[in-house]
């Protein structure tokens, strides 16, 4: 009995000393964000943005969390849902898993199933640095296309081009970066129209461009509507020139309404964009 009382102690103390030269690994797994959630009463004279801000969040997290700010306002006395960073509320559909959400979002499944507590079966899972975006609304004329007479100009009327093409210190993230396209101050909810027939080859949301639209002008041009409020066409259908095809918005990376417009070229290295300003000046000049 001595003789096992003394084993027992020596692993003990084994077990100790182990404990000390080598510390546990931190846990993967933290609590799931959602499980997490602060909560915000709006004060008199706060905005999302400011609220946004205090909490450093994009104020489309917020948007997303709390359906009555979607309309860009909030309401003094109403009670927020503050996430702990950036990110998207994501509903799990019967075949959905990690990994099928993870391709959607274009992140690491790993990441998403540790940043959601290593649930293996949740209803929902909130995916990081992923922005809420509304859903674009189709309109009646999907199926019934307004056509106006047009020399293949994107909108019913010419508008000041608000930032052209090339290089520029970028609006939202203070930054050198490539602008591909023009950028065309109309108001919001003005007819976007297709420059030329064609066929539609995307249609839906696409990061920083929002609401996009996508056409397919023959083997070797192709034009881009970008930041739309409503898309009016769906992907594989075929436009004439001047058909609206959505409206003005300010969806994706913008800082407020207006259409995205881009020219693409084929080229042996690809589709590359080209300065589609010379060519809707003249448009824009003619009799």
């Amino acid at each position: 009995m001595l003789k096992l009382g003394k084993f027992i102690l020596l692993l003990l103390c084994g077990l100790l000393l182990a404990s000390a030269t080598n510390p546990p690994e931190p846990e993967l797994c933290g609590k799931p964000p959602l499980q997490n959630l602060h909560s915000h009463q709006v004060k008199a004279g706060e905005t999302l943005e400011s609220i946004a801000r205090k909490y450093q969040l994009h104020p489309n997290t917020i948007m997303g969390l709390n359906p009555s700010t979607r309309s860009g306002q909030v309401r003094v006395g109403e009670m927020l849902k503050i996430p702990p960073f950036d990110g998207v509320v994501h509903r799990l559909a019967d075949e959905d898993t990690y990994r099928s959400i993870a391709q959607k979002y274009r992140i690491r499944a790993d990441v998403l199933f540790e940043r959601n507590g290593c649930q293996v079966k949740p209803e929902v899972v909130y995916v990081p640095g992923v922005l809420w975006q509304a859903e674009p609304s189709l309109s009646p004329t999907t199926h019934n296309p307004t056509v106006v007479e047009t020399g293949g100009y994107p909108l019913p009327f010419p508008v000041p081009v608000t930032s052209g093409y090339g290089w520029r210190i970028h609006p939202i993230t203070g930054e050198m970066a490539f602008h591909g396209g023009i950028d065309l101050g109309a108001p919001a909810g003005t007819p976007v129209l297709a420059t030329s027939a064609g066929k539609v080859d995307y249609a839906g949301m696409a990061g920083t461009y929002g609401n996009l639209v996508e056409l397919r002008h023959g083997n070797h041009q192709a034009t881009r509507y970008a930041h739309l409020s409503v898309i009016d066409v769906t992907v594989g259908q075929k436009v004439v020139k001047g058909q609206r095809i959505g409206l003005v918005g300010s969806t994706g990376r913008s800082t407020g309404p207006h259409l995205h417009y881009e020219i693409l070229l084929a080229s042996p290295h690809g589709w590359l964009t080209t300065d589609p300003a010379p060519y809707l000046e003249r448009v824009a000049l003619k009799p």
